[in-house]
């Protein structure tokens, strides 16, 4: 028992690191190349993408798209600076929710358009090997509109977006 009781003790007094003593993420740097966007009163209440063509030491030298024409920027006038860290798609994500959305609706569609076979025999063959129950025919509409949920989920989720992170700007 005593064992116990100074293994606890010692365990107690063992410094750990808590999340207030971690040193913050640096923000990215921005230098010469980078993809921005970049928020200034020069361009009104707008943010602009660019891409940085040099960085001087009171300013930023700036390129919009595939145009020649350069603008500078005090660094002075800068409200709001974010680099790009490329483009990704939502593929995964959109069909896992046109997935859930799709089985969830096809189920209750199968389940409220469920009626009792009428005929007899084989003179309606569709109706004798179709779903024989509200909950066969809820269970059928769901994996139609699964299958349909995460094809058209999958097609909304392939536009491509930028992901942006605050920056700094990088010294010359």
């Amino acid at each position: 028992m005593r064992f116990i009781t100074t293994l606890c003790a010692v365990a107690l007094m063992t410094p750990v690191p808590g999340l207030s003593q971690m040193s913050p993420a640096e923000a990215p740097r921005v230098d010469a190349g980078s993809r921005v966007r970049i928020a200034a009163p020069v361009f009104g209440g707008n943010k602009r993408v660019a891409t940085v063509v040099s960085v001087t030491g009171d300013s930023l030298v700036l390129r919009q798209g595939v145009s020649t024409n350069y603008q500078s920027v005090a660094k002075s006038d800068i409200t709001g600076l974010e680099v790009s860290r490329g483009t990704h798609t939502r593929k995964g994500k959109g069909a896992l929710l046109g997935l859930l959305i799709g089985a969830g609706a096809g189920a209750a569609l199968g389940y409220v358009s469920y009626k009792e076979p009428t005929c007899q025999g084989f003179e309606c063959i569709g109706e004798i090997w179709g779903p024989s129950s509200k909950s066969g025919n809820a269970a059928f509409g769901a994996a139609i509109g699964a299958i349909l949920g995460t094809s058209v989920g999958a097609l909304i989720g392939m536009h491509s977006t930028e992901s942006w992170e605050p920056a700094t700007v990088g010294a010359k």
